[in-house]
């Protein structure tokens, strides 16, 4: 009898185990030696991520040894769903400011070296020639061959922007939007010729929508706190869907008796009506990168001033937060990618020895 009410019990917590929900964990799955000098994330890498599975991340790798020693090689590696291995970079890519953009569904994936746009196609990497004036900004992919690329420059005293659209066939220029500012400095695609944008002007940051045939303006309200409006402007954009954009700032410092000196990243959300100010323990927090995914939710990258880094995800209207394992010596997070319709996350993160770092959260 004991036997028989031992083993139900044993049934019971099985039974129970099997449904309990699985709590996410980090895999380090790769580590090179990277650039240690001072440079900013863009000049050390970045990932990008197909609906399939398949990742690739541009890393700055450096030889010799000491502080900053040695040429800075770029390397391509490819995830083939059990380890990263070499894979050769796209013929003519130089690695300045190296950005992926990946389609909401995942079945695009372009790389941005430079002024150098190159594509996934079938398994291979093609060039899709852009010609810019400019000096190239942001990139966006909203569905396959849907693809949005700003730029800005101009003489000394005055900027002008530019914004570029890849409709599979050819680039073509999309109406700047003047009248809002000089530089389209963050894009943010949820679906089909639909865009978000950030236009810097004038020292103030705006954000526009374009629908397929125009721009509308989308009023941000004044940020908590002091400053009243994000110093810095914004650093990272995503968009999960029309009705779900979000925004971050790159602030981190500590006060200095200076509202010109904010002590804490911003987070911002759109939800369809309006622009909010989520309240969000990020003091002394830097945020290098926001990312979206319609079914693994918001992803935003913390590195705090003090502690591990980590992730914030929000899914089904519930904030979860997943902390780097510890190793020492953290620099932080430099780029994070979502696995497009599932609730994995890449991320490149860097220590403080120059150690570029390729980890897994699933």
């Amino acid at each position: 009898m004991r036997f028989v009410v031992a083993l139900v019990v044993l049934l019971a917590v099985c039974g129970a185990d099997a449904h309990a929900p699985r709590v996410a964990s980090w895999r380090l799955t790769h580590a090179v030696r990277g650039w240690p000098g001072e440079v900013t994330s863009t000049d050390i890498g970045a990932m990008g991520v197909t609906g399939q599975g398949q990742a690739w991340a541009l890393l700055a790798e450096r030889s010799g040894s000491g502080r900053g020693s040695g040429p800075r090689s770029w390397s391509m590696l490819r995830w083939d769903g059990a380890s990263w291995r070499r894979a050769p970079l796209p013929e003519g890519a130089e690695g300045s400011d190296p950005r992926f953009a990946a389609s909401p569904s995942g079945d695009d994936l372009w790389l941005f070296t430079g002024d150098r746009p190159f594509q996934l196609t079938g398994g291979r990497w093609t060039h899709r020639p852009w010609r810019g004036a400019f000096t190239r900004a942001s990139v966006a992919a909203g569905a396959k061959d849907d693809v949005w690329v700003s730029e800005y420059g101009g003489p000394d005293d005055y900027a002008e922007a530019g914004l570029s659209h890849w409709d599979g066939r050819s680039w073509s220029p999309v109406p700047q939007p003047s009248a809002y500012g000089h530089e389209v400095s963050r894009l943010a695609a949820p679906g089909r010729g639909e865009l978000w944008a950030v236009v810097d002007g004038m020292g103030q940051a705006r954000v526009i929508r374009w629908n397929g045939s125009g721009w509308a303006a989308t009023p941000l309200p004044p940020a908590p706190g002091c400053p009243p409006a994000p110093a810095g402007g914004f650093y990272g954009m995503a968009a999960r869907a029309r009705d779900d954009v979000w925004l971050i700032t790159q602030a981190a410092a500590a006060r200095s008796g200076s509202c010109a000196v904010p002590d804490r990243g911003l987070v911002a959300r759109w939800d369809g009506t309006a622009w909010t100010w989520p309240d969000l323990p990020l003091t002394q927090t830097w945020l290098p990168d926001v990312a979206a995914d319609r079914v693994g939710g918001v992803w935003i990258a913390a590195n705090p001033a003090h502690g591990q880094p980590y992730v914030l995800n929000f899914r089904n209207g519930r904030w979860t937060r997943s902390a780097l394992p510890a190793d020492g010596g953290w620099a932080g997070f430099v780029d994070i990618a979502p696995v497009p319709g599932t609730t994995r996350l890449w991320a490149l993160a860097r220590r403080g020895d120059g150690t570029l770092l390729l980890y897994e959260l699933a």
